[in-house]
């Protein structure tokens, strides 16, 4: 993917968003095995279906999104510069999915890798909402709702 100077694409938004999504069910479904207790396999079942159910909105959101969003700067590229450290700095990228499994010693590692997930996701969610039209914006605060839902149940097997 290519990342422009002053505009993002829509297409490069729902890129990175689908490659979230997809890393975080591939997560979700690799960490399965590695679940010690019920409860937990329970709810990496439900988040890898949440992840697939967040895929196709986001596929459907990409017929939605401003085909380029200009961003307020102070300088050519600020905009640019701070999605793609939120992006790089994601917890879950496909191709680490695997790495973040074989690091896995116990229930609570899984837990920590899920939460980070969620509240990485919602941070990058709500700067989608700057580019995407009114319908995209209330479907993008849809999501964002969701994953809060995910960080509450997963804060509830912490304890």
């Amino acid at each position: 993917m290519g990342w422009s100077i002053s505009r993002f694409s829509g297409e490069e938004i729902l890129e990175i968003a689908l490659q979230m999504e997809g890393s975080g069910k591939l997560f979700y479904e690799k960490a399965l095995p590695y679940a010690e207790s019920a409860a937990l396999k329970e709810m990496l079942i439900y988040l890898a279906a949440e992840e697939t159910k967040h895929l196709e909105a986001f596929r459907k959101l990409g017929e939605q999104l401003n085909y380029y969003f200009v961003p307020n700067e102070s300088y050519l590229g600020e905009y640019g510069d701070y999605v793609k450290s939120l992006i790089n700095s994601h917890i879950f990228k496909i191709s680490e999915a695997e790495d973040l499994v074989k690091a896995i010693k116990d229930d609570r590692d899984i837990l920590q890798f899920a939460m980070r997930f969620e509240k990485d996701s919602i941070g990058i969610f709500q700067e989608f909402k700057n580019v995407a039209n009114k319908a995209g914006a209330e479907l993008i605060e849809q999501l964002i709702e969701e994953e809060k839902k995910h960080i509450r149940k997963i804060a509830a097997l912490f304890q």
